[in-house]
């Protein structure tokens, strides 16, 4: 069955558009990995706690959130490649200041263009891959795209949480200060600055000059933008509950070690890969509500419970639970998505729905930081769960039960 799932993923027959955007994603998501790790452990040994990291979190998901709509109109409109090529100019100016910048302000506005950024790559990676790969492959291309980030983040965990170590091994200073961390955290840095090299090699038009001039454009739909962006919010905000704050509670709270919490993250996302990659074989074989519904109900049901066992490694199972689990259903989402929308709406779908997802895990993280430094991590959790229930059941109630997609 897994043989199936997994067949047909050969780069050589994507055409060379995606081949360089593949190789885009690799150092991007290297550098965004790197600081997805280490940064809030970071900030917690120069001193900051768990509200400062919520507005910091949220700061940069709102400013992925505000800009992904206007971006989406705009890339629809002058093509792909300006809006990647600013991302990693955004990406490498906020990751260089913030291993160098202690002020609260400065480094809100460094999270601030970070997320900007982060936004110009969310609302045109699923229009770019849809635009350069045929309807039957496009599935499996969204998926490869999520794989690689799962595989790359993987690599990143397994390595990038020995990084302190080391830095403290040949610096002579103690991983209690933040120094081994700005030191591994600049590694990063430099992945964000030579993702844009693959770029050069891009080219594209404008996506309204790959139109028919006699094709009548689509009426806009505005029942599934407005559904598939509720979904998406109700996600954002799960994601904004809950994983600004997961390396931060196995140290803080279950006392593990940064080498160990690498570990653990790359077990969640050696996990998440083969479901990513099973994800379109799924969807084919079971429909969009079968395969979303179950699977991300039951991931909610293992974060809403995480934070009320301060058990390590029954904390560990639920952690991968949940991580793996959203490996799946979000690019099945994605794929469901594209099938249901005219092409003329991807980059209005995919801006509609970062800005939903963005701007309320940007609400959710600065609400979890309050949260968490009043009542602890069981209620942020718990909520993040019951958002991602939401989001869930709003799928199952618009889309019912189909045996097949498109």
């Amino acid at each position: 069955m897994f043989k199936n799932w997994f067949a047909g993923f050969d780069l050589r027959e994507y055409n060379p558009n995606i081949q360089r955007f593949y190789l885009f994603a690799i150092p991007t998501f290297a550098g965004m990995a790197l600081f997805i790790l280490l940064y809030n452990l970071y900030l917690i040994r120069l001193g900051f706690r768990e509200d400062f990291i919520g507005q910091f979190t949220g700061v940069f998901a709102l400013a992925s959130g505000l800009i992904a709509f206007p971006t989406g109109l705009l890339s629809d409109r002058i093509g792909r490649k300006p809006f990647l090529v600013g991302a990693t100019l955004c990406l490498t100016i906020s990751h260089f200041g913030l291993c160098h910048i202690t002020h609260e302000t400065i480094l809100l506005i460094l999270a601030f263009i970070g997320g900007v950024g982060a936004g110009f790559i969310f609302a045109n990676f699923i229009p770019f891959i849809g635009e350069n790969s045929t309807p039957e492959r496009r599935g499996q291309a969204i998926a490869l795209w999520m794989a690689i980030q799962v595989f790359t983040r993987m690599f990143i965990s397994l390595t990038g949480g020995a990084l302190p170590d080391f830095m403290s091994y040949i610096t002579g200073l103690s991983t209690d200060l933040p120094e081994p961390f700005r030191y591994a955290l600049l590694i990063g840095t430099g992945c964000s600055a030579i993702a844009i090299l693959p770029l050069f090699g891009i080219r594209t038009q404008p996506p309204q000059q790959k139109e028919h001039d006699t094709e009548q454009k689509p009426p806009i739909p505005y029942k599934n933008l407005s559904i598939f962006t509720s979904i998406s919010s109700f996600r954002g905000l799960a994601m904004g509950l809950s994983f600004p704050f997961f390396n931060v509670f196995f140290q803080e709270e279950l006392h593990a070690s940064t080498s160990a919490i690498g570990i653990i993250f790359f077990l969640s996302l050696a996990l998440g890969l083969p479901c990513t990659l099973s994800a379109p074989g799924m969807l084919r074989r079971f429909g969009a509500t079968f395969t979303l519904v179950p699977l991300r109900a039951i991931g909610a049901i293992a974060l809403s419970i995480l934070g009320f066992w301060l058990n390590l490694p029954f904390a560990v199972l639920l952690f991968l639970i949940s991580t793996a689990l959203e490996s799946l259903t979000t690019p099945a989402e994605m794929a469901f998505a594209t099938n249901t929308l005219p092409r003329s709406y991807w980059g209005r779908m995919q801006s509609l729905r970062v800005t939903g997802f963005q701007c309320l895990s940007a609400l959710g993280s600065v609400a979890a930081g309050i949260l968490i430094v009043t009542y602890g991590y069981s209620v942020a959790f718990f909520l993040a769960g019951l958002a991602r229930m939401t989001s869930a059941f709003i799928f199952l109630v618009i889309f019912g039960y189909k045996k097949k997609t498109q």
